[in-house]
Protein backbone atom coordinates (compact mmCIF):
# COMPACT_ATOMS: atom_id res chain seq x y z
CA UNK A 1 0.00 0.00 0.00
CA UNK A 2 1.44 3.55 -0.77
CA UNK A 3 0.30 7.14 0.28
CA UNK A 4 -2.24 7.50 -2.64
CA UNK A 5 -4.24 4.38 -1.22
CA UNK A 6 -4.21 5.48 2.55
CA UNK A 7 -6.72 7.99 3.89
CA UNK A 8 -5.56 11.55 5.33
CA UNK A 9 -7.88 10.33 8.14
CA UNK A 10 -6.37 6.91 8.19
CA UNK A 11 -2.60 8.58 8.29
CA UNK A 12 -3.26 10.77 10.56
CA UNK A 13 -4.84 8.31 12.95
CA UNK A 14 -1.82 6.23 12.45
CA UNK A 15 0.30 8.80 13.43
CA UNK A 16 -0.73 10.15 16.37
CA UNK A 17 -0.72 6.13 17.97
CA UNK A 18 2.35 5.71 16.60
CA UNK A 19 3.58 8.59 17.94
CA UNK A 20 2.18 8.42 21.12
CA UNK A 21 3.84 4.57 21.53
CA UNK A 22 7.21 6.36 20.41
CA UNK A 23 7.00 8.89 22.93
CA UNK A 24 6.52 6.95 26.13
CA UNK A 25 8.74 4.12 25.32
CA UNK A 26 11.69 6.52 23.66
CA UNK A 27 11.27 8.30 27.51
CA UNK A 28 12.12 5.32 28.84
CA UNK A 29 15.16 5.05 27.08
CA UNK A 30 17.02 7.91 29.54
CA UNK A 31 14.41 8.04 32.46
CA UNK A 32 16.42 6.00 34.73
CA UNK A 33 19.14 8.51 34.16
CA UNK A 34 18.22 10.72 37.01
CA UNK A 35 16.72 7.76 39.23
CA UNK A 36 20.79 5.63 38.79
CA UNK A 37 21.35 6.89 42.03
CA UNK A 38 18.70 6.02 44.27
CA UNK A 39 18.39 2.70 42.35
CA UNK A 40 22.16 1.93 43.07
CA UNK A 41 21.42 2.89 46.95
CA UNK A 42 18.50 0.21 46.98
CA UNK A 43 19.66 -2.89 44.98
CA UNK A 44 23.48 -2.27 46.19
CA UNK A 45 24.94 -1.48 42.47
CA UNK A 46 28.09 0.18 41.50
CA UNK A 47 27.61 2.85 38.84
CA UNK A 48 29.58 0.77 36.52
CA UNK A 49 26.78 -2.14 36.50
CA UNK A 50 23.99 0.17 37.22
CA UNK A 51 24.51 2.54 34.08
CA UNK A 52 23.28 -0.80 31.71
CA UNK A 53 19.89 0.51 32.90
CA UNK A 54 20.32 2.98 30.28
CA UNK A 55 23.65 1.57 28.01
CA UNK A 56 21.82 -2.24 27.51
CA UNK A 57 18.58 -0.44 26.87
CA UNK A 58 20.39 1.19 23.59
CA UNK A 59 22.17 -1.40 22.70
CA UNK A 60 19.10 -4.02 22.67
CA UNK A 61 17.28 -1.14 20.92
CA UNK A 62 20.10 -1.31 18.69
CA UNK A 63 20.01 -4.95 17.75
CA UNK A 64 15.96 -5.21 17.98
CA UNK A 65 15.78 -2.57 15.07
CA UNK A 66 17.89 -4.63 12.58
CA UNK A 67 15.29 -7.21 12.57
CA UNK A 68 12.63 -4.24 11.68
CA UNK A 69 13.03 -4.47 7.85
CA UNK A 70 12.22 -8.26 8.06
CA UNK A 71 9.53 -8.19 9.96
CA UNK A 72 7.78 -4.82 8.07
CA UNK A 73 7.80 -6.90 4.59
CA UNK A 74 6.98 -10.16 6.65
CA UNK A 75 4.10 -8.72 8.79
CA UNK A 76 1.46 -5.74 8.68
CA UNK A 77 1.82 -2.96 10.38
CA UNK A 78 -1.30 -3.41 12.97
CA UNK A 79 -0.05 -7.15 14.54
CA UNK A 80 3.31 -5.82 14.49
CA UNK A 81 2.31 -2.36 16.77
CA UNK A 82 -0.35 -4.81 18.81
CA UNK A 83 2.70 -7.98 19.71
CA UNK A 84 6.16 -5.34 20.19
CA UNK A 85 4.23 -2.86 22.14
CA UNK A 86 2.44 -5.71 24.06
CA UNK A 87 6.45 -6.95 24.71
CA UNK A 88 7.17 -3.61 25.72
CA UNK A 89 4.35 -3.25 28.67
CA UNK A 90 4.77 -6.37 30.30
CA UNK A 91 8.53 -5.22 30.06
CA UNK A 92 7.31 -2.42 31.98
CA UNK A 93 5.41 -4.58 34.34
CA UNK A 94 8.22 -6.22 35.17
CA UNK A 95 10.33 -3.94 36.45
CA UNK A 96 8.23 -1.72 38.34
CA UNK A 97 8.03 -4.97 40.96
CA UNK A 98 11.29 -6.40 39.96
CA UNK A 99 13.17 -7.66 43.57
CA UNK A 100 16.72 -7.61 42.03
CA UNK A 101 19.00 -5.47 39.93
CA UNK A 102 18.75 -9.00 37.60
CA UNK A 103 14.92 -9.03 37.00
CA UNK A 104 15.16 -5.24 36.79
CA UNK A 105 17.76 -5.29 34.03
CA UNK A 106 15.31 -8.10 32.26
CA UNK A 107 12.80 -5.53 32.13
CA UNK A 108 14.49 -3.01 30.64
CA UNK A 109 15.76 -5.13 27.72
CA UNK A 110 11.55 -6.38 26.77
CA UNK A 111 11.22 -2.77 27.24
CA UNK A 112 13.82 -1.92 24.41
CA UNK A 113 12.73 -4.94 22.55
CA UNK A 114 9.14 -3.48 21.69
CA UNK A 115 10.66 0.09 21.27
CA UNK A 116 13.51 -0.60 19.10
CA UNK A 117 10.44 -2.44 16.56
CA UNK A 118 7.97 -0.27 17.37
CA UNK A 119 10.18 3.52 16.70
CA UNK A 120 11.76 1.79 13.42
CA UNK A 121 7.78 1.00 12.17
CA UNK A 122 7.30 4.47 12.78
CA UNK A 123 10.11 6.04 10.62
CA UNK A 124 9.08 3.55 7.79
CA UNK A 125 5.67 4.80 7.45
CA UNK A 126 6.42 8.55 7.97
CA UNK A 127 8.26 7.94 5.06
CA UNK A 128 5.64 5.82 2.57
CA UNK A 129 2.32 6.73 3.52
CA UNK A 130 3.25 10.76 3.92
CA UNK A 131 3.84 13.21 0.93
CA UNK A 132 7.44 14.25 0.48
CA UNK A 133 6.69 17.88 0.94
CA UNK A 134 5.69 17.03 4.83
CA UNK A 135 8.20 14.42 5.55
CA UNK A 136 10.49 17.33 6.88
CA UNK A 137 7.94 18.70 9.04
CA UNK A 138 6.30 15.43 10.39
CA UNK A 139 10.10 14.29 11.24
CA UNK A 140 10.78 17.23 13.22
CA UNK A 141 7.47 16.03 15.08
CA UNK A 142 8.83 13.00 15.29
CA UNK A 143 11.96 14.22 16.70
CA UNK A 144 9.57 14.85 20.22
CA UNK A 145 9.34 11.16 20.16
CA UNK A 146 12.79 9.62 19.22
CA UNK A 147 15.03 12.27 20.67
CA UNK A 148 13.43 15.48 22.54
CA UNK A 149 11.47 13.23 24.58
CA UNK A 150 14.56 11.28 26.02
CA UNK A 151 15.86 14.23 27.41
CA UNK A 152 13.33 15.63 28.83
CA UNK A 153 12.11 12.34 30.60
CA UNK A 154 14.92 12.52 33.28
CA UNK A 155 13.48 15.89 34.35
CA UNK A 156 10.15 14.85 34.75
CA UNK A 157 11.58 11.54 36.43
CA UNK A 158 13.59 13.06 39.16
CA UNK A 159 10.81 14.83 40.75
CA UNK A 160 8.43 11.55 40.33
CA UNK A 161 11.64 9.87 42.41
CA UNK A 162 11.46 12.30 45.06
CA UNK A 163 7.63 12.15 45.81
CA UNK A 164 7.23 8.55 45.33
CA UNK A 165 10.43 6.57 44.53
CA UNK A 166 11.63 5.18 41.35
CA UNK A 167 9.28 2.33 41.00
CA UNK A 168 6.58 5.04 40.03
CA UNK A 169 8.97 5.85 36.85
CA UNK A 170 7.06 2.19 35.59
CA UNK A 171 4.12 2.36 37.14
CA UNK A 172 3.01 5.37 35.59
CA UNK A 173 4.32 4.42 32.28
CA UNK A 174 2.92 0.73 32.71
CA UNK A 175 -0.72 2.56 32.88
CA UNK A 176 -0.17 4.62 29.91
CA UNK A 177 1.20 2.01 28.01
CA UNK A 178 -1.83 0.01 28.50
CA UNK A 179 -4.03 2.71 27.38
CA UNK A 180 -1.92 3.12 23.97
CA UNK A 181 -2.16 -0.80 22.93
CA UNK A 182 -5.65 -0.38 23.97
CA UNK A 183 -6.49 2.72 21.29
CA UNK A 184 -4.51 0.85 18.62
CA UNK A 185 -6.13 -2.77 19.42
CA UNK A 186 -9.24 -0.58 18.49
CA UNK A 187 -7.85 1.92 15.56
CA UNK A 188 -4.57 0.92 14.02
CA UNK A 189 -4.89 -0.55 10.42
CA UNK A 190 -2.34 -1.97 7.80
CA UNK A 191 -1.26 0.24 5.84
CA UNK A 192 2.34 -1.49 4.71
CA UNK A 193 2.36 -4.51 2.17
CA UNK A 194 3.51 -7.87 2.61
CA UNK A 195 4.96 -10.15 0.88
CA UNK A 196 7.67 -13.26 1.41
CA UNK A 197 11.07 -12.79 2.74
CA UNK A 198 13.39 -14.62 4.55
CA UNK A 199 15.33 -14.60 7.80
CA UNK A 200 18.69 -14.80 8.49
CA UNK A 201 19.62 -15.79 12.04
CA UNK A 202 23.57 -15.82 11.15
CA UNK A 203 23.50 -12.52 10.55
CA UNK A 204 21.56 -10.96 13.51
CA UNK A 205 23.50 -13.00 16.12
CA UNK A 206 26.86 -11.85 14.36
CA UNK A 207 25.98 -8.39 14.36
CA UNK A 208 24.17 -8.53 18.02
CA UNK A 209 27.29 -10.43 19.48
CA UNK A 210 29.21 -8.36 17.80
CA UNK A 211 27.37 -4.80 19.58
CA UNK A 212 27.57 -6.50 22.83
CA UNK A 213 31.61 -7.48 21.90
CA UNK A 214 32.67 -3.53 21.46
CA UNK A 215 29.82 -2.27 24.35
CA UNK A 216 30.87 -4.98 27.12
CA UNK A 217 34.74 -4.24 26.73
CA UNK A 218 34.08 -0.63 27.00
CA UNK A 219 31.90 -1.19 29.66
CA UNK A 220 34.95 -2.40 31.64
CA UNK A 221 37.23 0.35 30.75
CA UNK A 222 38.09 1.32 34.17
CA UNK A 223 38.14 -1.85 36.16
CA UNK A 224 40.25 -3.45 33.57
CA UNK A 225 43.36 -2.50 32.55
CA UNK A 226 42.92 -2.15 28.13
CA UNK A 227 45.36 -4.63 27.16
CA UNK A 228 43.28 -7.22 29.20
CA UNK A 229 40.73 -9.98 27.61
CA UNK A 230 37.52 -7.85 29.31
CA UNK A 231 38.68 -4.69 27.73
CA UNK A 232 40.54 -4.89 24.08
CA UNK A 233 39.98 -8.91 24.08
CA UNK A 234 35.85 -8.20 23.88
CA UNK A 235 36.51 -5.12 21.41
CA UNK A 236 38.41 -7.13 19.24
CA UNK A 237 35.97 -9.61 19.48
CA UNK A 238 33.08 -7.41 18.46
CA UNK A 239 34.97 -5.87 15.81
CA UNK A 240 35.43 -9.37 13.81
CA UNK A 241 31.68 -10.34 14.02
CA UNK A 242 30.70 -7.40 12.65
CA UNK A 243 33.00 -7.65 9.99
CA UNK A 244 31.97 -11.32 9.24
CA UNK A 245 28.58 -9.66 9.47
CA UNK A 246 29.28 -7.12 6.57
CA UNK A 247 30.97 -9.90 4.91
CA UNK A 248 28.05 -11.77 4.91
CA UNK A 249 25.89 -9.50 3.58
CA UNK A 250 28.06 -9.16 -0.03
CA UNK A 251 27.66 -12.82 -0.74
CA UNK A 252 24.02 -13.41 0.58
CA UNK A 253 20.98 -13.16 -2.56
CA UNK A 254 18.90 -11.66 0.14
CA UNK A 255 21.09 -10.11 2.59
CA UNK A 256 19.15 -9.77 6.30
CA UNK A 257 20.24 -6.32 5.33
CA UNK A 258 20.87 -3.98 2.02
CA UNK A 259 24.24 -2.52 3.00
CA UNK A 260 24.06 -0.80 -0.62
CA UNK A 261 22.45 2.13 1.19
CA UNK A 262 26.02 3.10 2.22
CA UNK A 263 26.86 3.94 -1.26
CA UNK A 264 25.06 7.11 -0.61
CA UNK A 265 27.42 9.55 0.21
CA UNK A 266 25.03 11.90 2.31
CA UNK A 267 23.69 8.79 3.77
CA UNK A 268 27.18 7.61 4.83
CA UNK A 269 27.97 11.29 6.31
CA UNK A 270 24.60 11.45 7.54
CA UNK A 271 24.84 7.62 9.84
CA UNK A 272 28.44 8.86 11.05
CA UNK A 273 27.34 12.10 12.49
CA UNK A 274 23.73 10.48 13.90
CA UNK A 275 26.62 7.69 16.00
CA UNK A 276 28.53 10.86 16.86
CA UNK A 277 25.48 12.48 17.94
CA UNK A 278 24.00 10.25 20.33
CA UNK A 279 26.88 8.99 21.97
CA UNK A 280 27.55 12.66 23.06
CA UNK A 281 23.86 13.19 23.34
CA UNK A 282 23.41 9.81 25.79
CA UNK A 283 26.35 10.10 27.61
CA UNK A 284 25.85 13.88 28.92
CA UNK A 285 22.68 13.01 29.95
CA UNK A 286 23.68 10.33 32.03
CA UNK A 287 26.96 12.31 33.60
CA UNK A 288 25.03 15.08 34.78
CA UNK A 289 22.64 13.61 37.02
CA UNK A 290 25.62 11.51 38.18
CA UNK A 291 27.38 14.32 39.24
CA UNK A 292 24.79 16.56 40.79
CA UNK A 293 23.37 13.15 42.62
CA UNK A 294 26.65 11.55 43.82
CA UNK A 295 28.87 13.86 43.71
CA UNK A 296 27.27 16.68 44.66
CA UNK A 297 24.74 15.60 47.15
CA UNK A 298 21.82 17.25 45.66
CA UNK A 299 18.14 15.63 45.21
CA UNK A 300 17.14 13.88 42.01
CA UNK A 301 14.17 16.70 41.96
CA UNK A 302 17.32 19.75 41.71
CA UNK A 303 18.91 17.58 39.23
CA UNK A 304 15.61 17.72 36.78
CA UNK A 305 15.37 21.29 37.11
CA UNK A 306 18.96 22.07 35.66
CA UNK A 307 18.38 19.37 32.83
CA UNK A 308 14.85 20.87 32.21
CA UNK A 309 15.86 24.00 30.64
CA UNK A 310 17.67 22.36 27.93
CA UNK A 311 15.10 19.93 27.50
CA UNK A 312 12.39 22.57 26.29
CA UNK A 313 15.26 23.58 24.23
CA UNK A 314 15.67 20.61 22.51
CA UNK A 315 11.58 20.28 21.53
CA UNK A 316 11.27 23.54 20.80
CA UNK A 317 14.63 23.35 18.11
CA UNK A 318 13.25 20.24 16.74
CA UNK A 319 10.17 21.28 16.11
CA UNK A 320 11.69 24.56 14.31
CA UNK A 321 14.38 22.36 12.74
CA UNK A 322 12.10 20.58 10.49
CA UNK A 323 10.14 23.49 9.00
CA UNK A 324 13.52 24.86 8.52
CA UNK A 325 15.15 21.86 7.10
CA UNK A 326 11.99 22.10 4.79
CA UNK A 327 12.86 26.09 3.82
CA UNK A 328 16.70 26.09 3.94
CA UNK A 329 18.55 22.97 3.62
CA UNK A 330 20.55 20.94 6.46
CA UNK A 331 23.74 22.99 6.10
CA UNK A 332 23.25 25.67 8.36
CA UNK A 333 21.27 23.66 10.76
CA UNK A 334 24.30 21.46 10.88
CA UNK A 335 26.84 24.31 11.30
CA UNK A 336 25.34 25.79 14.14
CA UNK A 337 23.98 22.77 16.23
CA UNK A 338 27.45 21.10 15.93
CA UNK A 339 29.19 24.40 17.17
CA UNK A 340 26.78 25.04 20.10
CA UNK A 341 27.06 20.80 21.00
CA UNK A 342 30.75 21.88 21.07
CA UNK A 343 31.33 25.01 22.89
CA UNK A 344 28.39 23.47 25.84
CA UNK A 345 30.61 20.17 26.20
CA UNK A 346 33.74 22.33 26.61
CA UNK A 347 32.40 24.30 29.33
CA UNK A 348 31.40 21.34 31.02
CA UNK A 349 35.06 19.71 31.49
CA UNK A 350 35.48 22.36 34.11
CA UNK A 351 32.93 20.67 36.54
CA UNK A 352 34.29 21.30 40.78
CA UNK A 353 32.11 20.96 43.61
CA UNK A 354 31.82 24.63 43.71
CA UNK A 355 30.21 25.01 40.25
CA UNK A 356 26.96 26.62 40.23
CA UNK A 357 23.99 24.70 39.20
CA UNK A 358 22.68 27.68 37.01
CA UNK A 359 26.20 27.52 34.83
CA UNK A 360 25.34 24.07 34.51
CA UNK A 361 22.05 24.66 33.45
CA UNK A 362 23.39 27.06 30.84
CA UNK A 363 26.00 24.78 29.75
CA UNK A 364 23.33 21.87 29.34
CA UNK A 365 20.68 24.22 27.58
CA UNK A 366 24.05 25.29 24.90
CA UNK A 367 24.34 21.53 24.07
CA UNK A 368 20.79 20.63 24.35
CA UNK A 369 20.28 23.83 21.29
CA UNK A 370 22.83 21.78 19.45
CA UNK A 371 20.87 18.65 19.68
CA UNK A 372 17.78 19.48 18.56
CA UNK A 373 18.86 21.26 15.35
CA UNK A 374 20.48 18.20 14.29
CA UNK A 375 18.43 14.88 15.55
CA UNK A 376 15.85 14.69 12.73
CA UNK A 377 17.37 17.21 9.99
CA UNK A 378 20.68 14.52 9.93
CA UNK A 379 18.01 11.67 9.38
CA UNK A 380 15.77 13.13 7.07
CA UNK A 381 18.68 14.63 4.87
CA UNK A 382 20.28 11.16 5.07
CA UNK A 383 17.61 9.42 3.75
CA UNK A 384 16.72 11.84 1.18
CA UNK A 385 18.64 9.80 -1.70
CA UNK A 386 17.79 6.62 -0.75
CA UNK A 387 16.13 4.43 -2.80
CA UNK A 388 12.71 3.87 -1.88
CA UNK A 389 12.42 -0.12 -1.62
CA UNK A 390 15.65 0.38 0.13
CA UNK A 391 14.05 2.96 2.80
CA UNK A 392 13.49 0.02 5.49
CA UNK A 393 17.20 -0.76 5.51
CA UNK A 394 18.38 2.46 5.25
CA UNK A 395 16.19 3.39 8.52
CA UNK A 396 17.27 0.67 10.47
CA UNK A 397 20.70 0.83 9.81
CA UNK A 398 20.93 4.40 10.44
CA UNK A 399 18.51 4.08 13.78
CA UNK A 400 20.50 0.55 14.86
CA UNK A 401 24.03 2.19 14.22
CA UNK A 402 22.99 5.92 16.34
CA UNK A 403 21.59 3.97 19.23
CA UNK A 404 24.02 1.24 19.77
CA UNK A 405 26.41 4.08 19.93
CA UNK A 406 24.47 6.05 22.11
CA UNK A 407 25.30 2.50 24.51
CA UNK A 408 28.71 2.97 23.56
CA UNK A 409 29.65 6.44 24.56
CA UNK A 410 27.56 5.95 28.01
CA UNK A 411 29.45 2.49 28.75
CA UNK A 412 32.77 4.62 27.99
CA UNK A 413 32.40 7.39 29.59
CA UNK A 414 30.99 6.34 32.29
CA UNK A 415 33.77 3.66 32.96
CA UNK A 416 35.90 6.52 32.86
CA UNK A 417 34.83 7.85 36.33
CA UNK A 418 36.61 5.28 37.54
CA UNK A 419 39.87 6.09 36.55
CA UNK A 420 41.26 8.42 38.77
CA UNK A 421 44.38 10.18 38.87
CA UNK A 422 44.06 12.05 41.95
CA UNK A 423 41.79 12.07 45.03
CA UNK A 424 39.23 14.58 43.29
CA UNK A 425 36.38 12.03 42.29
CA UNK A 426 34.96 15.24 40.08
CA UNK A 427 37.92 14.69 38.07
CA UNK A 428 36.32 11.75 36.56
CA UNK A 429 33.34 14.13 35.47
CA UNK A 430 35.17 16.36 33.48
CA UNK A 431 37.52 13.64 32.55
CA UNK A 432 34.66 12.02 30.51
CA UNK A 433 33.52 15.58 29.13
CA UNK A 434 36.57 16.26 28.02
CA UNK A 435 36.90 13.34 25.96
CA UNK A 436 32.96 13.83 24.54
CA UNK A 437 34.58 17.31 23.57
CA UNK A 438 36.81 15.53 21.40
CA UNK A 439 34.24 13.41 19.86
CA UNK A 440 32.19 16.83 19.17
CA UNK A 441 35.11 18.31 17.16
CA UNK A 442 35.41 15.66 15.00
CA UNK A 443 31.40 16.37 14.87
CA UNK A 444 31.85 19.88 14.17
CA UNK A 445 34.62 18.77 11.33
CA UNK A 446 32.37 16.61 9.69
CA UNK A 447 29.33 19.09 9.32
CA UNK A 448 31.85 21.96 8.19
CA UNK A 449 33.56 19.86 5.28
CA UNK A 450 30.88 16.83 4.37
CA UNK A 451 27.52 17.69 5.71
CA UNK A 452 25.51 19.93 2.97
CA UNK A 453 28.16 19.26 -0.03
CA UNK A 454 26.99 16.91 -1.77
CA UNK A 455 28.51 15.70 -4.93
CA UNK A 456 27.21 16.63 -8.02
CA UNK A 457 25.84 12.71 -8.34
CA UNK A 458 24.74 12.71 -4.87
CA UNK A 459 22.76 15.97 -5.28
CA UNK A 460 20.85 14.34 -8.41
CA UNK A 461 20.24 11.18 -7.08
CA UNK A 462 18.40 13.28 -4.25
CA UNK A 463 16.60 15.34 -6.92
CA UNK A 464 15.59 12.17 -8.20
CA UNK A 465 13.96 11.08 -4.93
CA UNK A 466 12.12 14.18 -4.09
CA UNK A 467 10.65 14.28 -8.01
Amino acid sequence: MNQKNVSVRTRNILFLILLSGSMLSSALQTALNTAISPIMEELSVSPSHAQWLTGAYSLVMGISVLVTPFLIRRVSSRPLFLAFFGVFTIGLAMSAYAPSFGLLLFGRILQAIGCGILMNLTQVILLTVFPADRRGSLMGIYGLATCTVPILAPTLAGIVIDLSGWRMIFLGSLVLAAAIWTAGLGLVRNVTPVSPAKFDAISLVLCGLGYVGIVYGLGNIGRSVFLSLPVLGAIAAGLVLLAWFVRRQTTLQEPFLHLSVLRNRDYRASLLASMLLYAAMLSGSVLVPLYIQSYRGLSATVSGLVTMPGSLITAVCTMIAGKLYDRFGVRSLALIGTGALLFGNIGLCFLSDHTSVLAIALLFALRALGIGMLLMTLVTWGMKGIDPALTGDGTALLTSLRTVAGAMGTALFVSLLSVRTDDDPIAGVDRSFAWISAMCGILFLLAVFCIGKSSKKGAKESELSDR
